[in-house]
């Protein structure tokens, strides 16, 4: 039997640590996941005394105000002797990071820290070693490149048998001043995962110079869950669209079989301290048929509010009403931009704004609380472009919701960074200057008031709002929502 363990920097939403512990306690080993220190976001004028990540990300709530996302506070000898202790307890034969790619140097750091006490191997996986190898071999001594069951269940047999581990499959290994690039390994079934193990006696959190056990990471006590993994669609700053690249898209598109879902629901319901179920799939809602036989079985055997994913193609108002039925209160949809070139031409997301609006007015008539995500200061954005948003917000339902207006954050090596990187050399980006940002993004706010479309036009019309958009805030009469099963007012745009 091989000892584990997982380190996963900032507590949250992860689903890794628990399918990987799961898949080792399966296979006869033991595990203990850690949870190390936690991100805020805090408004930008606010944000000045902590570090950030490698990609930080910013964007503005409901009131106006600028936000930064992904902060945290610096890492204190204090807490760096809690983990010291917590690995010494457990006595791992190796130490793993989930990692990505806004996280390399902090890692990086943890794991350069953590050898001047352990000399055991250090595997890092997730989305940053498989993006960017070359980056993280500097740190590890092994990575695991995509998925990672099938890899950390052969680690830890090879640890448990004192051989070599230099030639796994899925893996780069670096052997002394030497870096192997082993093979890639096949995709597992997704029937043959263990179930994901979330028993608290394994959890540790440790953050502010304090070790909290048992510990559940999800504060909203919800159950996150993704019941198939991979996307149908490859937009292009999106890691699906770069995972599709690397390893191909057949059968990236995976899912679960309906029993094992169900019978992980149940064991989380039955042992957990949770409330509601976030299924976390890149697009719930791409299989309708699916979901005809799923939901009812949901609804009987499960029963708890749910919140998922859809895209303006996948939903009618039929599937709305079924998912309804089964207990979904809360749904998100991608809308990305309101400019159909930005979305055909750099998002390699050719959907039109029409389906988008009726799509999003289709959840409103259900009853399902609607949110939307859209990405704003893109760079490929024009004045033109950010007028047509404008303009399409106008029209897209006013109870639909969002938590923040994001910048695009450009990570490594994805089509759309990449993108970026070649209009950039070849001096054919044009971008608006950062006062036509602020305008629009005050614009963008104030198509989300309740206030007539005749008043706002006139305030889009006047002059004085130019020159100062912070004026629109008056007018924003929404409230920033915190988690995505909240309560929600009902809002309705005001009479002309």
């Amino acid at each position: 039997m091989a000892r584990i363990a997982i380190v996963k920097l900032f507590n949250g939403l992860n689903l890794a640590p628990a399918q990987l512990a799961g898949q080792l306690l399966a296979a006869g080993h033991e595990v203990k996941i850690i949870y190390f220190k936690e991100t805020l976001a805090l408004p930008t004028a606010e944000a000045g005394d902590y570090l950030e990540l490698d990609y930080p990300g910013t964007g503005f709530v409901a009131n106006g105000e600028e936000y930064s996302v992904d902060l945290y506070r610096p890492v204190s000898e204090s807490e760096e002797q809690l983990l010291v202790e917590e690995l010494r307890d457990f006595n791992p034969d190796c130490i793993g990071f989930t990692v990505f790619s806004g996280m390399i140097g902090l890692c990086g750091e943890i794991s350069d820290s953590l050898r001047k006490f352990f000399d055991i191997p250090i595997i890092w996986g997730g989305s940053g070693p498989t993006l960017e190898p070359e980056k993280c071999i500097d740190y590890a001594d092994l990575l695991c490149i995509n998925e990672g069951e099938a890899v950390i269940v052969e680690l830890a047999d090879r640890l448990d048998a004192n051989t070599g581990f230099t030639d796994i499959e899925g893996t780069w290994c670096k052997d002394n001043t030497e870096v192997i690039r082993n093979p890639d390994r096949s995709l597992m079934a997704l029937d043959d995962l263990a179930m994901p193990d979330w028993s608290l006696d394994r959890y540790v959190y440790i953050n502010e110079d304090k070790v909290e056990r048992n510990y559940y990471p999800e504060v909203t006590r919800a159950y996150s869950i993704m019941t198939q993994r991979g996307c149908p669609f490859s937009c292009h700053f999106c890691i699906e669209s770069k995972y599709q690249d690397m390893f191909g898209r057949k059968n990236s598109l995976r899912r679960k079989s309906m029993d094992l879902i169900l019978e992980e629901l149940k064991w989380a319901k039955e042992n957990l301290p949770i409330k509601k179920v976030m299924f976390y799939d890149d697009v719930f809602t791409v299989h309708p048929r699916w979901l005809g036989e799923f939901l009812p079985r949901y609804r009987e055997e499960i029963g708890l509010p749910f919140w998922c994913y859809s895209y303006p193609t996948t939903h009618d108002r039929e599937l709305l009403g079924k998912l309804k039925d089964a207990g979904c209160v809360a749904i998100t949809m991608g809308v990305q931009s309101g400019s159909e070139r930005i979305l055909r031409d750099y998002f390699n997301r050719p959907t039109k704004t029409e389906r988008v609006i009726e799509a999003a007015q289709e959840i409103v008539d259900t009853g399902i609380t609607g949110f939307y995500d859209l990405i704003t200061r893109v760079d490929f954005e024009t004045v033109d472009d950010m007028e047509e948003t404008f303009e399409f917000l106008l029209k897209f339902p006013i109870q639909m919701n969002t938590f923040m207006l994001p910048n695009m954050t450009s990570y490594p090596n994805y089509q759309y960074s990449e993108d970026v990187i070649a209009a950039e050399n070849a001096g054919t980006l044009n971008r608006p200057s950062e006062d036509e940002y602020e305008y629009y993004h005050h614009l963008y706010l104030l198509s989300r008031s309740t206030l007539p479309l005749s008043k706002i036009r006139e305030i889009r019309g006047d002059p004085r709002y130019r020159e100062n958009p912070t004026l629109m805030k008056e007018y924003f009469d929404h409230q920033p929502v915190m988690n995505f099963t909240d309560p929600v007012a009902h809002r309705e745009r005001q009479a002309v």
